[in-house]
């Protein structure tokens, strides 16, 4: 495997490096044996200047075809990027996931702070705790929450805590924004000093988005193999994550409009995710 850079997806070269495509590999859940066998498959496919995205799925397709039952794993970030294109699926997916997590959680509430109404993604409420919570999707690879995004976030909190001091609405804990991205380091600066709660990819550290995912197994229904207007489809009835399907395929087919067989294919695979 000799190639010295790959082309990354937003346009850039990058130094091609073995470890880094080994230790995407490894957190699918493959033994170290396993992953060595995924990469020695890969090798003679593999060239100076290809892309990410090629590399990305090649493996994908390797490790769905050795270990079908963890392929989802190894596809959990790109999934949560189909999601969209629009917000709403990532607001819901959220809510679904806090409440597993035992939030009680309302979606896209309008609430009068002390200036003006705001429309908040999720409100969650736990151990008599309320936050507001402000969901950022995006589905450009490589593109990270920008401070912008924070202050913006912090100045509607702001408004909402001088609103309940006057009455126009309950009383917030703190903000909480969340995203299927990474954030900048000014976005962490900024959150820490302000005491916004952050959730993104790798970030926070041990708590991170998609090790919540993992813990909960609460998995975009994305992380299925299937075609876009399949997923579509999904969205559409709502069907956001592995635990929101019927429990047979008859029922899924009749929901969404899909065929039998694929309905059947997709609870298959949603069993792998489940377990």
């Amino acid at each position: 495997m000799s190639i010295s850079w790959v082309l990354k997806e937003n346009g850039e070269k990058e130094r091609f490096e073995k470890a880094k495509v080994k230790k995407a590999i490894r957190r699918s859940g493959l033994s170290p044996k396993e992953c060595d066998e995924i990469l020695q498959q890969l090798s003679p496919h593999i060239y100076n200047g290809i892309s990410t995205k090629a590399i990305y799925h090649m493996v994908y397709d390797l490790i769905d075809q050795m270990r079908p039952e963890v392929s989802h794993r190894y596809n959990l970030k790109r999934a949560l990027q189909r999601i969209g294109p629009a917000g709403y699926e990532f607001e819901d997916f959220i809510g679904r996931l806090l409440s597993l997590e035992g939030y009680d959680t309302k979606l896209r509430q309008t609430i009068q702070g002390r200036c003006l109404s705001h429309e908040i993604d999720v409100v969650a409420e736990k151990d008599s705790m309320r936050y507001m919570i402000e969901c950022k999707f995006r589905n450009q690879p490589g593109y990270k929450c920008r401070i912008q995004t924070a202050l913006y976030v912090y100045a509607r909190f702001l408004d909402l805590k001088e609103g309940s001091k006057i009455g126009t609405c309950e009383k917030y804990y703190r903000p909480w924004l969340v995203t299927n991205t990474k954030f900048s380091q000014d976005v962490i600066t900024y959150a820490d000093y302000k005491e916004i709660d952050l959730l993104g990819w790798r970030y926070p550290f041990k708590n991170s988005l998609e090790f919540r995912i993992d813990k909960s197994k609460c998995y975009p229904v994305s992380v299925i193999k299937m075609g876009d207007r399949t997923l579509r489809q999904l969205l559409k009835k709502k069907i956001v994550t592995v635990f929101d399907f019927p429990e047979t395929p008859e029922k899924l087919a009749h929901k969404t409009g899909i065929s039998d067989h694929k309905s059947r294919e997709i609870l298959e695979k949603a069993q792998y995710v489940q377990r």
